[in-house]
Order: structure tokens, then C-alpha cells, then sequence
């Protein structure tokens, strides 16, 4: 009911002269009157459901919601995406993801009830003149913050920018695993290094690393309106509005997301270097910083690492595959051939021990698979990556194949997995 109603009011707002139903006769007279009829049936059967009339409610009055004269926060946005208005009269956006307004949650957790819609351009048009979005800055690669962005890119040429360090994952969702995924490539028309400054029109904006929530996500900062801003992502939450002094954290991390001790210990010592007057983030309003938000913050970094460094069984002088206890991964994560052929992938694994390691690498697959090998020096911790191939000698669908790790001669098994198909029709 609620994206019917939605689809009403987009009707409505085209003005059509003539409406041709897939059944029925064409309504060639009061168009609008007919569209008009209908979306009253809808909201009178929506507003006995208490969740469905709250949804009406923000589909009738969508309205861009105030931060400092030149940020401005979407109201109908399932992640909270946030506008900067330059003075040329173009809109950034950073994250573009679900209409809140417009999505049948809680079916939001269901892929086949996720849909991507336009949500803020009425705002942005009748409060700055403004019809299409310039740029979205992406914060991280789940899919309520990237979304909408090939809805953006198909309609109104926005070019999207992503931090290099999940870049490839938004334009290969099929090359990958790791949850929160949307499944539509998104064309990054930049990618951003870590320690690079880019800037759009007369606002400059400079990146981090960001582990926790997610390791593939990148801190943003910026200046506007003479305050320093961060976006953060979905990294910090906290329980209650009151001051930071009366209020508690919510660590908000998925371990399948990639989580490492020293997550937090990245962003939190950029937060406060960088000091921001004002952090924007996924899911919360505005947090106007203060001396206790930055107590927080300094909390933060001890709290994550303490409360894991606790509960994992193993300490930092033993062998272990760091927090979330991967060992590696490859990529591409699926592979289609047409007929059996060489597959070429990027391994990437991780050193267990906390020293200085010889890593040897073998490609293993089905009997017949023939795989090859490399030994890389790995130092204490450290990710390494090397080119290596595989190839199958039959046809076969979403058949596993695996990196298997031994390290200064002791075996760790098969450590990560990928998906290969030979033949038969690309699911």
C-alpha cells in the first residue's frame, strides 16, 4: 500500500494528460482527479495500520532538515543522507541509499522487497532551485548507503566517488562476500586514496581508514559554514539525546565485515586529531561535539579493544588470525567460464603469527584441478596478496576452490574459499 501510494504521488507530480492502466480503459479526462480518488482509497485502508500511516505521513511532507545554512540531511532517507549545497547552486550528497518513506520495512531485510528510489529532490528543487544531484561521496559500501546511487547515475549523470579501499566492492558486488552487499554494480567515476584531499566546488574533503563497524569504510572530513564536519559512517552510536555526559555507547560492529583490535584506535585518534565541531553519521542526528563527546571518543578506543582482547582466547603474543579471524580471501569471489579454462585470482591472506613469516600458498580445488603455488615474507599480522591460477578440467556449477596456507611450515588449512562455474547459463 505504502509504495503504491508512493507511486501516486510520482504520478501526480508529472501532471500526465492521459493515464493508460494495464487493464482497463484509458482515462482520458481528469486524470488527476482519477489519481487523486485513488490515493485517498490507499491512505484510508494505510492509516488503520499504525506503521503504514507514519510512512504516509513522510511521503505527503518530505522536507530537507536544516544543519548549518549549507548541510542539509534528507528526512525520508532509510540511512541518513546528507546534502552540502555549494554557492553555485549544485547539491553533493554523502550516501544515497533506501527511501525510508517508500520501503516496505520491515521487509527491508528481505533482497526481494529492497527497492531503490529517488527520495530529496522535491526538497532540493523547491527550497534551492536545485534538480539533480552533482556528486555522491560514498562512506561505505552497504547497501542502505549506495543504493540509489545507479538510480542517480542512470537518470542524471551524478558521478559517485569512493575511497579506494572499497571501491572495487560497489563496482564487483559479484566478486565478493561480505554481507550488507547490493547486488547491482555502481560505476565509481573516482577513487580516493586515504591520504588524498579532493575537492568539489569550494569544499575540500580528506579521508581515513575506518575499522570497526566495517574495514572497508573510510572517515570523511570537510569544512563548511566555518565548522569543521566528519562523517563517520555507522561507526559510533550512542543511547539517548541528552548531553554527552548523560549519555552511554553502542558499539555497532559485524564481525563479517572485517574487524581488526586496532579498528576503533584508527578512527578515534583521526577524530581527535581532526576535532570536529560537527559529526555526521548513518543513522542519528547531528552530534555537536563537545569535551565529553571527545571523552567518549578516547573511551572508545580502549573499550573495543579491551572487551575483545577479554574474550578471545588467545593473547597478542599468540597465534591467531586477529579479531574476526580471517584468514584470507579471494577475489574474484564467483567466477563464470564458458568452457574449462586458466582462472586468474588475487589471494589475499593474513600472517597468524606476531613475527616475521614465510607464507606458502597452494590454489586447491576438486580432483583434476590443478593449481599453482607461491611462497610470499609476510611481516608480523600483515595482509599479503599474490596472483596465482587455477585450472578445472570438467564443467561444473558454483564448484568451491580454496587458498591453502601453511606458515614457517605449519599448516593452517584451507583458509578461504571462492565459487567457480564452467559451462551452462551465468546465474
Amino acid at each position: 500500500m505504502v509504495n503504491a501510494y508512493q507511486s501516486v504521488r510520482i504520478l501526480r507530480d508529472h501532471l500526465p494528460d492521459i493515464l493508460l492502466p494495464s487493464m482497463g480503459e484509458p482515462i482520458m479526462e481528469s486524470p488527476d482527479e482519477a489519481l487523486g480518488a485513488l490515493a485517498e482509497s490507499l491512505r484510508r485502508v494505510a492509516n488503520v495500520r499504525g506503521e503504514s500511516r507514519k510512512k504516509l505521513r513522510a511521503i505527503d511532507s518530505p522536507d530537507l532538515i536544516r544543519v548549518t545554512d549549507h548541510i542539509w540531511r534528507c528526512s525520508v532517507s532509510q540511512s541518513y543522507n546528507w546534502f552540502l549545497i555549494s554557492e553555485s547552486g549544485k547539491a553533493l550528497v554523502i550516501d544515497y541509499g533506501y527511501d525510508s518513506a517508500g520501503t516496505a520495512f520491515p521487509g527491508y531485510s528481505s533482497p526481494p522487497h529492497r527497492r531503490a528510489l529517488l527520495h530529496g529532490l522535491g526538497p532540493l528543487r523547491d527550497r534551492f532551485g536545485i534538480d539533480r544531484i552533482d556528486v555522491v561521496l560514498v562512506s561505505h559500501f552497504h547497501d542502505d548507503h549506495v543504493c540509489g546511487i545507479p538510480v542517480l547515475q542512470r537518470l542524471f549523470g551524478t558521478e559517485c566517488w569512493a575511497a579506494e579501499n572499497f571501491a572495487d566492492l560497489i563496482e564487483h558486488p559479484e566478486a565478493h562476500c561480505f554481507p550488507c552487499n547490493w547486488p547491482v554494480p555502481i560505476q565509481v567515476d573516482r577513487r580516493i586514496a586515504l591520504d588524498e584531499t579532493v575537492q568539489w566546488e569550494e569544499y575540500n574533503f580528506h579521508f581515513a581508514a575506518m575499522s570497526g563497524h566495517t574495514r572497508f569504510a573510510s572517515l570523511i572530513g570537510f569544512e563548511a559554514d566555518g565548522m569543521r564536519f566528519a562523517h563517520t559512517g555507522d561507526q559510533y552510536f550512542f543511547n539517548g539525546d541528552g548531553p554527552f555526559s548523560e549519555r552511554t555507547r553502542i558499539h555497532n560492529y559485524v564481525y563479517r565485515n572485517g574487524a581488526l583490535l586496532e579498528g576503533f584506535e584508527e578512527s578515534g585518534r583521526w577524530l581527535l586529531d581532526w576535532r570536529p565541531d560537527v559529526v555526521l553519521q548513518g543513522h542519528w542526528d547531528p552530534f555537536f561535539t563537545d569535551e565529553d563527546f571527545y571523552a567518549h571518543i578516547e573511551a572508545w578506543i580502549d573499550d573495543y579493544r579491551e572487551v575483545h582482547e577479554s574474550i578471545m582466547p588467545l593473547g597478542p603474543e599468540e597465534t591467531h588470525f586477529n579479531l574476526d579471524s580471517w584468514g584470507g580471501w579471494i577475489w574474484p569471489y564467483r567466477v563464470h567460464l564458458k568452457e574449462p579454462d586458466t582462472v586468474k585470482v588475487t589471494v589475499t591472506v593474513r600472517n597468524p603469527f606476531p613475527r616475521e613469516a614465510k607464507l606458502d600458498l597452494r590454489l586447491v580445488g576438486p580432483k583434476g584441478w590443478v593449481g599453482s603455488a607461491v611462497t610470499l615474507d609476510a611481516p608480523p599480522r600483515a595482509e599479503v596478496q599474490a596472483e596465482m591460477e587455477i585450472t578445472p578440467n570438467a564443467s561444473c556449477r558454483r564448484q568451491p576452490f580454496a587458498i591453502d596456507l601453511t606458515a614457517d611450515g605449519r599448516p593452517f588449512g584451507q583458509v578461504a574459499e571462492a565459487l567457480l562455474t564452467v559451462g551452462g547459463v551465468r546465474w
